[in-house]
């Protein structure tokens, strides 16, 4: 969209792309920069997606606050609608927080807080509530003052119910009485993430160090946190107390508004110069660097911790680099801390957000990413053929981080001259309503026998069988996953219900029950993303998994599957099925030469890659991924 025009506006830069809408940066006809949020054309029959768009220009048209993201204008392009906001040249909140890696300076620190308070408090006086405080909604200009951004699911209303907007939530900012669909939501909920956010800028951490939803949750329903000046030790009183108090796990025991909590966090002058004088000696940086911190990655839940002082600092990568070395010593710190963990292991490759290695593959381009070895959570209680439940133990392997697509599977075509089971057979499987028929002529390049996959590159390959997903794996020098690898993938170390945690599938995370209705993008969902960073674990298309169909116990290391069989696994669910589907857990089984609209495939590799492949690997690593 690069130089083409919407309305009076001209496109010059994307700012981002999500599953439901895009981002760009646009010019006015007089020069102005600003910012267009436009929903992508494949959601536009979705109803609930363009309610929500037309709900987020109505709550940005009520509210006028230099701290909240103006809204200029709303209009129709033809059949799609643009949203025109004020455009904030800077960076989100959650990526300077990364890029610190401790306390924020406590000047910036505290006048970025008290324009947050006023901003919601001007908000909530006009009848909104946020319901989606983080850091990654609040932007942070070259001035280091804040912005207010993303009130898609807000509510107009003193109060409001649990809907579908609460699966929608970052699980670290979420206030307990979310977890009690009893209860009403309102402005105490929006103090109690604010002072989330506050506590991470002040301290240089979250106050629970739990990493898995379940223990998140439990955390913000069961855990007193730590007063913030236990990590930051000359932060004032007042500010530490008043974030405490902004916590109380009791909406009642919270402040009634964000005025109240601002007045709690008041200090005087000569306070407010001391303490900025004693936090500028203790940290290593003293100014907060927004060109820096627009270089990270995009992050995704970050653990920060408090940063050392500089000489301790200093002492823990002396001991590293000496422990490190050829046995020419040690070096012990003075620092009372625990001793430093030994040095990562490094491999070829770039880490993704998640912080796991990403490699291009030679063989097809392919992104892939290395899942570290160890044991995970395999099966589950739910149905027989899921169980037992077991710990399996897993080699360090690649797999793909997308589904194959029709780009991909074109090529290898091309190439190969391959002819799928679907053309040899002159049809393939279309479920119409309820029921499953053999369309003429359907095929990976017509999927469901009616429409071809023009302009739908990006799109995951189906209309594929078993035997055509191996030869293509096989072709690059790849192979299916075997299930084991498939659903650690997904599930991560820890045995996750979904890809992307515990929490129910919405329209945010995956592609399913029917919401749009057909394929999507095979990089459209991010918020969906599995522990490892994979995308459409759950949704869009069924995945083939190498492994022949069978119940019972597995193998504790390294399971394969039974040695013969009539039938192999698939995974994943898609985009006409429901919410069941989507477990990493659940599983299915179909013939070799079985073809269906609605089954996709990813590959898997061997760790480590051959010595032919490595130079190349690390080539095109490092070109593509930007290392």
């Amino acid at each position: 969209m690069i130089n083409e025009r919407l309305g009076d506006y001209l496109i010059t830069k994307s700012l981002g792309k999500g599953g439901f809408g895009s981002v760009w940066e646009a010019t006015t006809e007089d020069g102005k920069t600003v910012a267009l949020k436009v929903l992508n054309p494949q959601v536009l029959e979705n109803e609930k997606v363009v309610r929500k768009f037309f709900h987020e220009a109505m709550i940005l048209a009520k509210l006028d606050h230099p701290n909240i993201c103006r809204l200029m204008e709303f209009f129709p392009d033809g059949q799609n609608y643009c949203i025109v906001m004020e455009y904030v040249k800077g960076v989100e909140l959650k990526k300077l927080i990364a890029q610190r890696q401790g306390p924020l300076p406590f000047d910036p620190a505290y006048n970025i807080a008290k324009h947050c308070l006023d901003a919601f408090q001007y908000a909530h006086k006009n009848g909104i509530l946020h319901r989606d405080i983080k850091p990654a909604n609040i932007m942070i200009n070259e001035a280091h003052v804040p912005k207010i951004m993303d009130f898609g699911i807000a509510k107009m209303g003193s109060t409001a119910s649990h809907d579908t907007a609460a699966s929608m939530l970052s699980i670290h900012y979420v206030p307990p009485e979310r977890f009690d669909r009893s209860t009403e939501i309102d402005v105490r909920s929006d103090i109690y993430s604010l002072a989330l956010v506050f506590y991470e800028m002040f301290a240089g951490r979250r106050p629970f160090t739990a990493t898995e939803t379940s223990q998140i949750m439990f955390s913000h329903m069961n855990e007193i946190p730590d007063p913030p000046n236990k990590y930051a030790e000359h932060l004032p009183a007042e500010v530490s107390q008043a974030i405490s108090k902004a916590l109380e796990k009791d909406p009642d025991d919270r402040f009634n508004d964000f005025a109240e909590f601002s007045r709690a966090m008041e200090i005087d002058q000569q306070t407010h110069d001391d303490v900025t004088m004693i936090f500028d000696e203790t940290l290593l940086d003293a100014s907060l660097d927004i060109a820096a911190a627009k270089e990270m990655p995009d992050v995704e839940d970050v653990v920060i911790v408090k940063k050392k002082s500089p000489m301790g600092l200093i002492a823990a990568v002396l001991a590293v680099l000496v422990i490190a070395g050829a046995g020419a010593g040690y070096f012990l710190s003075r620092d009372k801390g625990p001793p430093p963990p030994p040095p990562e292991e490094i491999e070829i490759g770039v880490k993704n957000s998640k912080g796991f290695y990403e490699i291009i593959y030679p063989g097809d381009e392919s992104v892939m990413v290395l899942i570290k070895n160890g044991e995970f959570t395999m099966g589950s209680d739910n149905y027989s053929a899921e169980k037992p439940p077991q710990k399996i133990y897993m080699d360090k392997y690649y797999i793909d981080k997308y589904l194959v697509s029709n780009q991909q599977y074109q090529k290898f075509v091309a190439v190969s001259q391959y002819v799928t089971d679907a053309e040899k057979e002159g049809s393939g499987l279309v479920r119409i309503g309820r029921k499953w028929k053999k369309i003429p002529e359907a095929s990976w390049k017509k999927p469901d026998g009616l429409t071809e996959i023009e302009g739908k590159d990006d799109h995951p390959v189906s209309q594929v069988s078993y035997n055509d997903a191996l030869s293509y794996c096989q072709w690059t020098g790849k192979d299916l996953p075997t299930e084991a690898q498939w659903e650690k993938a997904a599930r991560g170390p820890d045995g996750n219900e979904y890809p992307w945690g515990a929490s129910e599938p919405d329209d945010t995370t995956a592609n399913y029950d029917n919401i749009i209705g057909a394929t999507t993008p095979v990089n459209a969902y991010e918020k969906g993303r599995s522990y490892y960073g994979l995308q459409d674990m759950g949704g869009n298309v069924y995945q083939w998994n190498k492994d022949w169909y069978a119940t019972g116990e597995r193998a504790a290391k390294n399971p394969a599957g039974p040695e013969t069989g009539e039938e192999h696994v698939i995974k994943g669910g898609s985009f006409m099925e429901g919410s069941e589907s989507l477990r990493s857990a659940n599983r299915d089984r179909y013939p070799a030469n079985y073809s269906s609209f609605l089954f996709g495939f990813r590959c898997a590799a061997k760790y480590p890659l051959p010595d032919d492949k490595l130079e190349v690997m690390e080539k095109l690593s490092n070109e593509k991924l930007g290392k």
